[in-house]
Order: C-alpha cells, then sequence, then structure tokens
C-alpha cells in the first residue's frame, strides 16, 4: 500500500510539473508572438499587403516609447476669432480652444558667465594674507565651470561627438570660443576627479551575486589595447589595459569571483569564479554559422538540436518556481544528458568537432541559469553595455594616449552607473571636483 502511495505521488508530481512546463511554453510563445499579456493581440489584415513592410513601433511585447514635453512654463499665444477667416461672417458663441503645443529652441543659448571676487586680507595672527574660500558652485582651479566640464565629458564619452565637432558646437550653439586642443585636457581632468567613484564601484560589483565580463579592442596610439567589462544591471566598469591576460580579472577581483559569472567560453573565465554560466547566445550563433557554412546535414542537425534544447531548458527555467526541488532536479539531469549526447562521436566536417568540442568544455556552465536564480542564460546585458563603447571606438578609433583611454574607462563607468549612484552626472562632477594636486593619476590595474 505504502508504495503505490509513493508511486502515485511521485505520477502526480510529474503530472504538476508537465502542467507548470505547458503553462511557461504557452506563456514564451504568447510573449514572443505578441499575442498574449506581454504584448498587444494581433489582428489579420483585412487584404494581404503586396510587399512585407517592417511594421511601426516597437516589436511586440515591448514597452512603447513617446515624446514628452520638458517641464517649463510654457508661453501662451491667444489666436481669437472675431470673424469667419474664409467669408467674413458673423460667429456663434465659443465652442472650445483646441492647442497646438509646439517645442522649439530658443534664438540664442548664452552662456553663464560667473565672475568670482575672493577677498583678500591680511591675517595678523597667521602672520600671512589669506584669501577667501570657494563658492559652492565654483570649479577648483580653471576658467570652465562644472556643467561646461561635465556637457563635454559627457558629449565625448557617452556620445561619442570628436572634439573637433565638440570645439565647433560650442562655437555655433553657446559662442563659446574654447581651442580644440584644450578639450582632451578638460575630459581627462574630469576622469582623474571621479577616479575615486570608479573604485567604489568596482567595489560594489565584487559585492553583487551576479556579474557579467566581456572584452573588445580598443586602439591606443595605433596600437591594439583592450576594454574589459565587468558589470551587472546597474553597475558597469570599463577597464582600458594592454592585455587580454588572465591578469586582470585576477587584479579586480583579488584572485577570485564570489558568486556567480556569466561569460562567453574565454579561457580566463574558466576557473576564476564560484559558479559560472556560459553564454548560451554565443554557442547559438556559431552552430548558426557552421551549418550555414558547410551546409552539410550533420551541421544542421546539430543547430537544430542545440536550438531544441535551449528552448528546453528555458520552459524548464520559466517553470522552475512551480516545481519542486526534486521535480526540477530531474528536468536539469534529463537536459544534461540530451547535452551529453549532442557532444557523443566524432564528425568529419572540422566546424562540426570543434563545436563538440566547445560544448563539452561547457557542459557544466550551461545550465547554471536552472540551479541559480536571477541567473541569465546568455551574456546580453554584456554585450549592450560594451557595444555602446564598441560605437564610440569605430568614431574615434580609439584614445591617442593611455591616460586618454584610462579616462574614458572612468567616465563611461560612472555615466553608465548613474542609477546605481543615485546622481546626475553633472552632480556627482560637482561633488568631487578638487585641485590638481589632490587628484590621482591614472594606472593600469595590472601593474597597481
Amino acid at each position: 500500500m505504502h508504495a503505490r502511495v509513493a508511486a502515485l505521488e511521485a505520477r502526480i508530481e510529474d503530472l504538476l510539473a508537465l502542467v507548470a512546463k505547458q503553462q511557461a511554453r504557452i506563456e514564451i510563445l504568447e510573449k514572443a508572438s505578441g499575442s498574449g499579456p506581454g504584448g498587444p493581440p494581433q489582428s489579420s489584415p483585412a487584404v494581404e499587403p503586396e510587399a512585407v513592410r517592417k511594421p511601426k513601433g516597437r516589436s511586440p511585447g515591448h514597452p512603447g516609447t513617446s515624446w514628452s514635453l520638458p517641464a517649463v512654463e510654457p508661453q501662451v499665444v491667444e489666436l481669437q476669432l472675431t470673424h469667419c477667416p474664409d467669408c467674413g461672417g458673423k460667429l456663434s458663441e465659443l465652442i472650445d480652444v483646441q492647442e497646438h503645443t509646439v517645442v522649439d529652441l530658443p534664438e540664442q543659448i548664452e552662456p553663464l558667465i560667473t565672475q568670482y571676487r575672493h577677498e583678500r586680507r591680511y591675517c595678523a595672527r597667521c602672520k600671512k594674507t589669506v584669501r577667501a574660500p570657494r563658492a559652492p558652485h565654483e570649479p577648483p582651479h580653471g576658467h570652465f565651470g562644472i556643467r561646461l566640464l561635465s556637457r563635454i565629458a559627457e558629449w565625448k564619452t557617452q556620445l561619442g561627438i570628436p572634439f573637433t565637432k565638440i570645439h565647433d558646437l560650442l562655437a555655433s550653439v553657446f559662442e563659446i570660443q574654447i581651442p580644440r586642443s584644450t578639450l582632451p585636457g578638460m575630459v581627462a581632468r574630469v576622469g582623474r576627479w571621479l577616479l575615486p567613484v570608479h573604485r567604489r564601484l568596482i567595489e560594489d560589483l565584487k559585492a553583487a551575486p551576479v556579474k557579467h565580463a566581456d572584452e573588445t579592442t580598443w586602439p591606443v596610439s595605433g596600437k591594439n589595447g583592450w576594454a574589459w567589462l565587468f558589470a551587472t544591471k546597474e553597475i558597469s566598469v570599463f577597464l582600458m589595459e594592454p592585455t587580454r591576460g588572465a591578469v586582470v580579472p585576477e587584479k579586480v577581483f583579488d584572485g577570485h569571483i564570489d558568486g556567480t559569472l556569466v561569460s562567453d567560453d574565454y579561457g580566463v573565465y574558466l576557473d576564476l569564479a564560484d559558479e559560472r554560466q556560459s553564454c548560451w547566445a554565443h554557442l547559438l550563433r556559431e552552430a548558426k554559422e557552421v551549418a550555414a557554412v558547410s551546409r552539410a546535414p550533420v551541421a544542421i542537425r546539430l543547430r537544430e538540436e542545440l536550438q531544441s534544447i535551449f528552448e528546453d531548458a528555458e520552459i524548464v527555467a520559466a517553470a522552475s518556481a512551480t516545481l519542486t526541488p526534486r521535480a526540477l532536479q530531474r528536468e536539469i539531469a534529463r537536459i544534461e544528458e540530451r547535452i551529453a549526447n549532442l557532444c557523443k562521436g566524432r564528425s568529419k566536417v572540422d566546424g562540426v568537432e570543434h563545436l563538440k568540442n566547445r560544448i563539452a568544455r561547457q557542459r557544466e556552465a550551461l545550465l547554471t541559469f536552472l540551479r541559480c536564480p536571477g541567473v541569465d542564460p546568455t551574456n546580453n546585458l554584456g554585450e549592450r553595455k560594451i557595444r555602446k563603447l564598441v560605437l564610440v571606438r569605430n568614431v574615434s578609433g580609439g584614445s591617442r594616449s593611455w591616460d586618454g583611454a584610462r579616462a574614458h574607462g572612468t567616465l563611461a563607468s560612472c555615466l553608465d552607473s548613474l542609477a546605481h549612484l543615485k546622481s546626475s552626472f553633472v552632480d556627482l562632477v560637482r561633488r568631487h571636483a578638487m585641485p590638481a594636486r589632490f587628484c590621482a593619476s591614472f594606472a593600469s590595474v595590472v601593474t597597481a
């Protein structure tokens, strides 16, 4: 009798797991098609269009966007009617007033010039001449204010505007004439001010339970350098280094990463973290490329099976909250077996054999997102964040000096982490502005 009850309970657990997976599959499909709660309902057009056109607006399931009025009191222009503008006839009583709101720029944006007059007096007790202290918003030195310095640093770092165009923009729009050769030094000055913030971001990143990592090239003086990214959803830490070696993440994380690291299967990350999630997007992309290049049936089957395994794992992840621990472990073991079977045998197609070896090398890190809630199966977050740096690099070609490169990394880190820092960029710069003699110098983490 006890054995029969245990068998029935196991059967019920299996059926509940199946129901949870089917519900998760339905939700995933509805979100992808935009026909469920995750997106707007889709309706078939009355007439089939002759050509397929990209629909307006964002993809189904993504939040819509629209413009909004600036928080400024509008200037109101009253347009009244005394007679018909078409025939000149008499008009009735007022029906209503239609508003047409227009956002424009002022005829001229004038710069704000402030002259700080510091009194100097002689102190008999100190036996020296003293000067009135600096005003709260007064920069520590130089003739350019915090807002101007911050905007130039932001335009260069986040928007990727070249210094020559920043020079032209300041002259044509704001009537501020600054030599182009002065601009790099101004950006570097802001970068040095924010070095303590950069170090704080690194410490906050170390304490995060899940981290993402990626890297890309960043030329310096025509020679190849590397831009490293370590990130969470709210924190981004960019580091500019001459090497892509393991010494960089080892130095940043003191030899070991606590928590889970999401990355591709680049070798420097393999044994660095407590847990590691290997990026499925990289793996599926390579499988697609191998199938497209070789066109071998074995390569196409491998890509299809790998895609099927990932979709299966996604469904289990979506249903994991409703699965019992034992049911979840059975699902993970089942998917692990599918991955193991995928790696069996050898292939005469070079690309397929390479891909199988890559899958086998990552096997233990492919399903971490099923065991650890809150871990993404892909490194899309890291790729999106570092993409901003790539776009700037493609315009600027990198940096002319390592100080310029590291200033860019520091500023990019702060600008991309403002939500975590709970501050606007201008306020952040204002709080950390200091005389040059008190500023730290840029340095490599490798030699630190």
